[in-house]
């Protein structure tokens, strides 16, 4: 370093990156970085004329970067946010915003849905579901085939929340053991209608509701189902609950406003 009176580094030999240039890193970046739609590294390499390898190893070594799968949500739409927070904006004020307010009445409110479809059945991974062999024939048919089910299997759970806490107390009522109380036809699919939610909540809901809220005094929300806001299943709340939130006030679901 004295001699040379620079800390510079000496050109070395050998020949210059031709892939993981300066100007090629860069467009890397700028197609794969926080990008919604991701063009994937094959069509990047296809489209700078370089190698799969070499995209690989730029955004991993020189932009530091990796994939990170997305998690599914709701889709919603502008009207859909607009229509939520004009829900939430309501319900505020006939119920109040803070617990000092004369209003005030979320504690007396059960929040109830039922869950998505919950499956059963292992996820088909075919990037991991395979069988070494030094050639396909030489592989045992059986060894080679991966079993699926024609049907998603599943089953759905009604619950509730609430300020005294989760309702039933106990755990979640399973609808397909509550269906099948009903006689089906053969092939027949099992679905919910206005008569069997009231059905359901004669057998199963009101009661539960009872054990959290025994001085009967509550206000029931459930979701902006159609076979919710039946006039039977209206009327039959209407005669068998204290009070409850009303379909015109809500959205598809409560959206929080802070």
């Amino acid at each position: 370093m004295l001699k040379r009176i620079t800390l510079e580094d000496k050109v070395r030999p050998g020949r210059p990156k031709a892939a993981r240039t300066v100007t090629n890193i860069e467009q890397i970046k700028q197609r794969h970085l926080h990008q919604k739609h991701n063009p994937g590294q094959r069509s990047t390499a296809v489209n700078l004329e370089i190698s799969l390898a070499s995209v690989h190893r730029a955004m991993k070594k020189d932009l530091h970067i990796k994939p990170f799968h997305k998690f599914k949500t709701s889709k919603m739409t502008n009207d859909h946010v607009k229509s939520r927070v004009k829900s939430a904006k309501t319900l505020l004020n006939k119920y109040g915003r803070k617990e000092d307010t004369k209003n005030f009445s979320w504690h007396l409110v059960i929040n109830s849905d039922y869950s998505a479809k919950i499956g059963l059945q292992v996820p088909n991974n075919t990037k991991n579901n395979v069988v070494y062999g030094e050639t396909r024939e030489s592989i045992p048919r059986e060894l080679l085939e991966a079993p699926t089910a024609n049907f998603f299997k599943g089953f759905m759970m009604w619950g509730a929340i609430s300020w005294r806490g989760l309702i039933p107390k106990n755990g979640p009522i399973f609808i397909d053991e509550f269906l099948d109380g009903y006689e089906w036809r053969h092939g027949e699919k099992k679905t919910m209608t206005a008569q069997r939610y009231i059905d359901l909540l004669k057998q199963n809901i009101i009661s539960s509701i009872e054990e959290r809220y025994m001085d009967y005094d509550y206000i029931y929300q459930d979701d902006y189902d159609s076979i919710h806001r039946g006039k039977i299943t209206l009327d039959f709340i209407e005669e068998n609950m204290p009070s409850r939130i009303m379909p015109e006030d809500q959205a598809s679901k409560l959206a929080y406003k802070t």
